[in-house]
């Protein structure tokens, strides 16, 4: 009896008293009630999951404390209307760091008047590579090119028998070059690159410190201390420095992982990608203001990735018409912010997940009830109202 007693009052705490069959009644909208809910549900609980196993970045700005790291560049740039050997790179930054020419894993690519590649060398062998062979063959073993009064180590006789060895002697001397008259440079590049444009693409590697990297024509030198361009070649031609920006980017390449999961971050990192600028004046300046921002991904299976973000401004000058000093080319002055943006890998736990799971049952089976009771009254009410009327 005593167990009968406790069954008794412990069936009372059931919150889910059930009606009797007998008393139950079955509607044809109470069943598409139902079958509209249930798809609802299901609907509602394929994106929760889908929500729970695809992880989310959350984004948190620090004090970026990485001054003494090096930036890599990847960079790949075409101009059209300027061949390869007026095209020179030069580096520079606050540090005191200054390269001209640069050519560490960086290539040109010599194209015809149609963009249609002619010949692909790295940037230090393609200069003076277009005729070689032609110039070789017209010259026997014992040739002895002029320097043009340039002898810097003092040797008796100097030879200079391909452009590049005058424009070292110029540039060891310190001495402006007019490529016009200096006949190996004729041979081999002005007639018979005059009417190319060139491809240039490759990898730098500088400071993280404020500078520049620049596209500009001419042999560059030193001269009393300044950073000098001899571009009397360039001026005498009909070239111009508009170009097509097909890829820059700053930092890491390989975040391809993210880059699938927020493809919206690509244009914000890369901006400048497929970009195309400038028209057919020679005395064009161009340049990129970029800011830079340092950017960590850390990802839920471990991997870390630091690459970096930019926003850029664009400003072009006409030389001949403002004054202030200035040098034709494409320049991309680079600004860091001193601010590091940490994006982290993110997953809701499992808990989480259910109690969303419990959300969606029970609330769409409590609205779906309400909308079957207003269904069912409505109908009952419109009986009563026909029956009234028979």
């Amino acid at each position: 009896m005593a167990v009968k007693s406790f069954l008794q009052r412990f069936r009372k705490l059931d919150a889910y008293a059930k009606p009797l069959e007998d008393v139950r009644i079955r509607t044809t909208t109470g069943a598409s009630v139902t079958l509209v809910s249930g798809m609802v549900i299901l609907s509602l609980m394929f994106f929760e999951i889908y929500r729970y196993i695809t992880p989310e970045m959350q984004a948190e700005i620090v004090v970026d404390g990485g001054k003494m790291e090096k930036l890599p560049i990847s960079f790949n740039i075409t101009f059209p209307h300027l061949p390869c050997y007026l095209l020179g790179l030069d580096l520079m930054d606050e540090s005191g760091d200054h390269i001209s020419d640069y050519d560490h894993d960086v290539f040109k690519v010599r194209l015809d008047d149609n963009g249609r590649e002619i010949h692909r060398e790295k940037a230090k062998e393609l200069s003076n590579s277009g005729d070689r062979e032609n110039l070789a063959a017209q010259e026997n073993e014992d040739y002895c090119g002029p320097c043009y009064g340039a002898n810097p180590k003092g040797v008796t006789n100097p030879c200079c028998n391909t452009c590049d060895d005058v424009r070292k002697a110029y540039s060891d001397m310190g001495w402006a070059i007019d490529e016009k008259t200096v006949e190996q440079c004729w041979k081999e590049n002005i007639s018979s690159q005059s009417k190319e444009g060139c491809n240039m693409h490759g990898d730098l590697m500088v400071n993280k410190v404020r500078g520049n990297f620049h596209f500009s024509p001419g042999k560059s030198y030193v001269h009393g201390g300044s950073h000098i361009h001899d571009v009397r070649t360039y001026l005498a031609t009909e070239h111009d420095f508009s170009h097509v920006i097909h890829h820059l980017q700053f930092g890491a390449q390989n975040h391809h992982a993210y880059k699938q999961k927020r493809t919206e971050l690509d244009a914000l990192t890369n901006p400048l990608d497929g970009t195309q600028w400038g028209n057919v004046l020679p005395t064009m300046m161009y340049n990129y203001h970029l800011k830079i921002v340092s950017s960590e991904f850390n990802y839920l299976n471990g991997k870390h990735l630091r690459t970096f973000q930019y926003s850029v401004s664009r400003q072009e000058r006409d030389l001949r018409k403002q004054g202030g000093g200035g040098l034709p080319g494409v320049f991309f002055i680079m600004d860091f912010s001193p601010m590091l943006v940490i994006y982290s890998e993110y997953r809701g736990t499992f808990a989480s997940f259910l109690v969303g799971v419990c959300a969606i049952v029970g609330g769409i089976f409590t609205v779906a009830s309400l909308v079957d009771g207003v269904l069912y009254r409505a109908s009952m009410h419109q009986k009563r109202e026909f029956g009234k009327a028979m």
